[in-house]
């Protein structure tokens, strides 16, 4: 893995060989994470409240007497350090260290990934230009909210997050690389044989078969007596809609003057689609007693089942193969990367995170232990 030179300047590279470097936390591979590379990015993450609420960020909680934040809490406590006991401080300062393990967690779960990204690319020979990046950094920035098209705003957004122009470039660049890396493996996921199209149609062809249905007329009443009544008058000429809305308890047909169109057995209860889909057309019928009451009803049309032909299916079948290996590909690849590079990133005591492989079983979150 000989992907140092990969590695932008928010990463520093160790010297190549083994063992974590003295002045480093994390070592993948041949590349490090140094400590000044974790603290400048401990004071980004601490400073995102600011470009995120406008709000001023907390003192950063550095160890190893974290005496910016232990100020600001007896500040907060409304006491003074002659006023505030030795038991009080060790309070306080515990909650920095806790502060300050949590920023350390967030930032090697940020800088880890990235790393891997970018040795992952190295390893399939993904490259992106300074020309590249370039572009699409000033994309970015043009296109931000809220706006940094000017250096008025980007000078006031990097003063507020603590990041500065090469480390929006390097966020640039590894995302341009992360992308190089998905689009291959989706466009190699989403070639879609013709034997898959055909195996797909075969088991799923029900889906692309359109049922029986039939146009038919009806009147809903309450009682046999009614729908007896109802039939007799349908019979003797009086038309659906005359006797719907005189006698008809179903509020959705009889505003349609009892008619409905495109019906299948299985809008019907069953006792009616039993009587409706063995009728012939014409024919007065009924009554049908349900358990919401007496149907009698005419069938007026039979469309008869239909089945998109595979020719006709085809394109969609494939669209949809296409999309769905590629989404499992894409989901295999987070998969692969973390068993491929998981083994390859050791981290020093202290600043274990769930994608060290010396990593204590259950931890989750890094202690900050040496603090850098």
């Amino acid at each position: 893995m000989a992907f140092c030179a990969a590695i932008a300047t928010a990463v520093i590279l160790g010297a190549c060989g083994s063992g974590i470097p003295g002045n480093s936390v994390v070592q993948i591979g041949q590349a490090t994470i140094s400590s000044a590379a974790l603290n400048h990015w401990v004071e980004v993450a601490n400073d995102s409240t600011q470009t995120q609420t406008g709000a001023k960020a907390p003192p950063l909680p550095l160890p190893p007497d974290f005496t910016a934040c232990v100020t600001d809490q007896e500040k907060t406590a409304g006491n003074t350090a002659a006023s505030t006991s030795a038991s009080q401080i060790a309070i306080y300062k515990q909650t920095c260290q806790t502060n300050y393990s949590t920023l350390v967690t967030e930032v090697l779960n940020f800088l880890i990934p990235q790393m891997w990204v970018q040795g992952e690319a190295a390893v399939r020979g993904f490259h992106v230009t300074d020309k590249q990046v370039n572009t699409a950094y000033d994309t970015a920035i043009r296109s931000a909210s809220p706006p940094l098209s000017t250096p008025k705003e980007l000078d006031a957004f990097l003063a507020a997050s603590g990041e500065t122009v090469a480390d929006l470039k390097w966020r640039t660049r590894v995302n341009l690389l992360g992308n190089k890396i998905a689009n291959a493996v989706q466009k190699q996921a989403g070639k879609v044989t013709d034997a898959q199209i055909a195996a797909y149609y075969k088991k799923n062809q029900a889906q692309y078969t359109t049922p029986e249905t039939r146009d038919i007329h009806l009147v809903l009443v309450s009682s046999l007596a009614t729908a007896q009544k109802v039939r007799s008058l349908l019979a003797s000429g009086q038309s659906y809609a005359t006797v719907a809305a005189k006698y008809s308890v179903d509020a959705t047909s009889k505003a349609r003057g009892g008619q409905m169109l495109g019906v299948s057995g299985g809008e019907l209860t069953p006792q009616l689609s039993a009587k409706v889909f063995a009728a012939k057309t014409g024919v007065l019928s009924g009554p049908v007693k349900t358990a919401f009451g007496d149907y009698v009803f005419t069938v007026d049309a039979v469309h008869a089942s239909k089945t998109e032909s595979f020719a006709q299916a085809k394109a969609s079948i494939k669209a949809l193969l296409s999309q769905q290996q590629s989404s499992a590909a894409q989901t295999k690849l987070q998969t692969d990367l973390t068993k491929t590079w998981t083994p390859q990133t050791t981290c020093r005591q202290g600043f274990t995170v769930p994608y060290c492989a010396n990593n204590p079983k259950g931890s989750t979150t890094a202690t900050g232990a040496t603090g850098g």
